[in-house]
This record gives structure tokens, C-alpha cells and sequence, in this order.
């Protein structure tokens, strides 16, 4: 069964894949190659950008699979790695206050689920 939780995380998958396949220029929407660059305050170069992509690329192939082990976690590194820029005050505090617990939230929420479907 699909609950909505599963539904999340395949939207965000697919949103993910399309963001960095925007920001590595293989299609055209400036709107959604900005989104996760807009976080950084600094101007980034390519190869950060290029870097960045494929790391949002991969994340995004995790979310859209099936498998309930690496999913939550795939939200927590995320989680982990934008604390991180916030620490270092590389980023915009605010938006990516709201990467960091929306993902602590996806995350949890689907460790929750996953062990609902092993008790039912």
C-alpha cells in the first residue's frame, strides 16, 4: 500500500532529479536550477555547482526507489550536510533552517511508517 508518505518521497525524488539535471544544464528551467543555488550566499563556480548537482541527482534516485533502509537516511545526510553549511555561515539562514527540519521531518516520518508496515 502507498500512503502518503511514500507519495512525498517520490514527488521530492523526481523534483530532486529534475533541479540537478536543471542545474547541470541538461534542461532548461532557470527557475529550478536557482532553487537549491539560492541557498548560498557566496557565488558559486561550476564546479561547485556541477558537484552539487550530481550529489542532488543521487539523492534524488534514492527517494525514488523502493528501498525503506536508505530513503530516511538520504534525508538525514541532507539534513546533515545543510546544518553544516549553516554552522560554517555559507547559506541563508532562514531557507535552509527549513531544508535542515523539513528533511529531519520526512526523514523520521518515514522511519515511522516503515515500522507501521512491519507491525500491521
Amino acid at each position: 500500500m502507498i500512503d502518503n508518505i511514500h507519495v512525498i518521497v517520490i514527488l521530492n525524488g523526481i523534483y530532486d532529479i529534475a533541479c540537478s539535471l536543471s542545474i547541470l544544464g541538461i534542461i532548461d528551467s532557470p527557475f529550478l536550477s536557482i532553487i537549491h543555488l539560492n541557498l548560498f550566499i557566496f557565488e558559486t563556480n561550476q564546479l561547485f555547482k556541477r558537484c552539487l548537482a550530481y550529489w542532488i541527482f543521487t539523492y534524488g534516485i534514492i527517494r525514488m526507489t523502493n528501498s525503506s533502509k536508505l530513503i530516511p537516511y538520504s534525508y538525514y545526510i541532507e539534513a546533515l550536510f545543510f546544518a553544516n553549511e549553516i554552522l560554517n555561515g555559507t547559506v541563508y539562514i532562514l531557507p535552509t533552517l527549513f531544508v535542515v527540519v523539513t528533511s529531519i521531518f520526512i526523514g523520521i516520518w518515514y522511519h515511522i511508517e516503515d515500522l507501521e508496515l512491519f507491525v500491521e
